[in-house]
């Protein structure tokens, strides 16, 4: 979530950058922030008003005044109008502190001065390659889907029986391939230092909330409908949510977390798109890569966090190239983001296989998480 503040004092720069990502009226939010304001300001006068008036009565007492006399009376009474008052100025901040989350909620995150501007990803950019792109003589290649099931190891038909379409079985050595590398890629990540995480595959509206694919993205996502609970689309809502609402201290950062789960996407915007195969499954196995780091480090922190997924890549030898996001093209919670896509030779073309973000403090304000630095807390 944007910070209010931020909007307030650099009301020109984050418009401007807000405007890269396409068009949002920040009008309404200053509005009912400057009534908040106000209402805070009204409290403040009476709480203080309030206070004074205890001291008074106090000093009266203590100075002979009777406690029932009328002079007393009048502060007292006064003391309990300010009361009043102040009781009815409580629900209306909560209104209007409502009013504003409910705005900020769908705003995304401000891309970085130094993420390319573009409106699609046709305009993002290539920044790395790695290994050589396997190109076979044979023009007619068969692809992953088709040797698959010709080994018997991938079974779409009864993944389809089962569930609906855009759901598969591993069967045999299909399984096994699987499991070996959600394996492989978790002792990799544990020996750079990452901790291991298994939480819930179902969290609730707040959890997506946090991580910002709620109120936006509610569409893409599997709901329970008797409950107030989610399929995970990715292990980083799960992780994220760990820490939410709580306040660490600098000397637990960095946290590094790696996590495997199976994830769950509707894909409701992907409609006609890769109907064959693994890719845009509804169901999928990922293993996820989560860092929360000083803000100071944040940058710093995200290179290492692509260099991490690289070197997957290369254990494994894939051939890949790196590219950065645009503006247009940058995920909602993102403020930088590169994508590692993989050389496909059946398809000639490179595919996202990770996706490597850093979101600032965005999530953090989301989820409330902070970090206790000397006697200041901090997102």
């Amino acid at each position: 979530m944007l910070d209010i503040r931020q909007i307030r004092e650099n009301l020109p720069t984050v418009q401007e950058l807000l405007n890269r990502r396409g068009e949002y009226n920040l009008q309404p939010i200053l509005e009912l922030d400057e009534q908040q304001r106000q209402l805070e300001t009204e409290r403040s006068q009476l709480q203080a008003r309030s206070n004074q008036i205890g001291k008074q009565v106090g000093e009266k007492i203590k100075s002979g005044s009777d406690p029932k006399g009328p002079e007393v009376q009048a502060l007292k009474d006064e003391g309990n109008q300010i009361k009043t008052q102040l009781s009815e100025l409580e629900p209306k901040e909560k209104e209007i502190k409502a009013k504003i989350e409910a705005l900020l909620l769908p705003l995304p995150n401000l891309p970085s001065e130094s993420t390319p501007l573009g409106k699609s990803e046709a305009e993002n950019i290539e920044v790395k390659r790695w290994g050589d792109e396997y190109i076979p003589q044979n023009p007619k290649i068969i692809p992953h889907y088709e040797i698959g099931e010709k080994l018997g190891i991938l079974d779409f038909e009864r993944g389809v029986k089962i569930a609906q379409s855009r759901f598969v079985a591993l069967m045999g050595a299909g399984a096994a391939l699987e499991r070996a590398i959600i394996q492989f890629m978790l002792n990799r990540h544990i020996q750079a230092g990452y901790v291991e995480v298994m939480a819930p595959l179902l969290v609730n509206s707040q959890s997506l909330t946090a991580t910002g694919q709620l109120p936006k993205f509610a569409e893409d996502s599997f709901k329970c409908e008797a409950d107030d609970l989610w399929l995970i689309p990715t292990s980083e809502v799960s992780t994220m949510n760990l820490y939410r609402d709580e306040i660490l201290t600098a000397e637990q950062l960095p946290i590094y977390h790696c996590a495997y789960t199976p994830c769950f996407r509707r894909e409701a915007g992907a409609y006609g798109k890769d109907t064959r195969g693994l890719i845009r499954l509804h169901q999928f196995n990922k293993v996820e890569m989560v860092k929360i780091v000083h803000p100071d480090r944040s940058e710093e922190e995200h290179q290492k966090l692509v260099a991490d997924a690289e070197a997957i890549l290369q254990a494994l030898k894939l051939p890949y190239r790196i590219i950065e996001l645009c503006t247009g093209d940058l995920g909602f919670s993102a403020t930088k983001c590169y994508d590692l896509e993989v050389w496909l030779p059946s398809s000639g073309t490179y595919r996202e296989i990770s996706s490597c973000s850093n979101v600032k403090d965005f999530q953090a304000r989301r989820a409330n998480i902070r970090f206790k630095e000397g006697k200041k807390k901090r997102y």
